[in-house]
C-alpha cells in the first residue's frame, strides 16, 4: 500500500496577548503522497515549520485532523505517539546535532531507541554519510563541521533508518548549487523509494526541482497548489 499523509481542516491559531490570536495555519486541506517530492514554498513566518512539525508529530493543531494511512495520528498521545514519530526522518531548520559527538555518533542516535544491535546502527549509519557525501567525517567532532556539513548531517541523520516519512524544513539553506542537487536527488530516491518526503523552503530553484515535484505555496494561512 503507498504511504500517504492527509490534513483534514488543520488550523493553528497562537494567543498574542490582550486576549487576541494569530491564525497561523487555516483550515489546511492537502493530501501528499509517496512517489514525489512534495514541497512548501512561502513567505518568512508563514507557518511553514509550524506545519511540519504537526506532520511529524511534534507539535499538535488547534484543531482538525493528520491522517495517516487511514489513521489519526495528531490526537495520539504517549507510546502511540512515539511509535508514530519512529517512523518520520525530520531534518530540521536548526541541525540540533549534538556538537560534543561525532559525526558517527549523531547519526546513530535515532537508531539506538529502536533496539537494533550496536554493529548495525554503525553499519546503517556509515552507509548514510556515504549517501550524502561525509563518509570521511564520520570520527569528526560534529563542532568541527561547516555549515553546509552539519546540513548533510542532519540529512543523513534524517534517513538514516530508511523511514516512511521525512519531513525536510530548508535542507538545502547552507548548500552550493551542486551539493542542493545532490541533497535534492537523495531525496527523491527516497520518495521514489515510496516514502513521504515533504520539503519545506523559502524559495524553489527550478534548476534543481525533480519534474514530478508538487509544489505548494502557503500565504496568509493557506496551503495552494502551484501551477506547473
Amino acid at each position: 500500500m503507498s504511504s500517504a499523509i492527509a490534513c483534514r481542516d488543520i488550523c493553528v491559531v497562537f494567543p498574542t496577548g490582550n486576549k487576541k490570536e494569530r491564525s497561523i495555519l487555516d483550515k489546511i486541506n492537502v493530501n501528499f503522497q509517496a512517489g514525489k517530492i512534495n514541497f512548501i514554498t512561502g513567505p518568512v513566518g508563514a507557518g511553514k515549520t509550524t506545519l511540519l512539525n504537526i506532520l511529524a508529530g511534534l507539535t499538535r493543531p488547534t484543531s482538525g485532523e493528520v491522517i495517516i494511512n487511514d489513521e489519526r495520528v495528531s490526537r495520539w498521545t504517549g507510546p502511540h505517539r512515539e511509535r508514530w514519530r519512529r517512523q518520520a526522518g525530520i531534518v530540521f531548520q536548526h541541525d540540533h546535532l549534538l556538537h560534543d559527538l561525532t559525526v558517527l555518533e549523531n547519526i546513530m542516535l535515532p537508531l539506538i531507541p529502536l533496539g537494533y544491535p550496536l554493529s548495525t546502527c554503525r553499519r546503517q549509519s556509515m552507509e548514510a554519510l556515504k549517501k550524502v557525501g561525509l563518509l570521511h567525517h564520520a570520527g569528526s567532532l560534529a563542532k568541527s563541521l561547516s555549515g553546509g556539513e552539519r546540513q548533510k548531517t542532519t540529512i543523513a541523520r534524517a534517513i538514516v533508518n530508511q523511514p516512511n516519512f521525512i519531513f525536510a524544513d530548508e535542507p538545502f539553506a547552507h548548500l552550493d548549487a551542486e551539493s542542493s542537487r545532490q541533497m535534492m536527488d537523495l531525496l527523491h530516491h527516497h520518495a521514489c523509494q515510496n516514502a513521504v518526503v515533504i520539503v519545506a523552503a523559502h524559495g524553489l530553484n527550478q534548476d534543481t526541482l525533480p519534474e514530478n515535484a508538487l509544489c505548494y505555496r502557503l500565504q496568509n494561512g493557506v496551503l495552494n497548489p502551484l501551477s506547473s
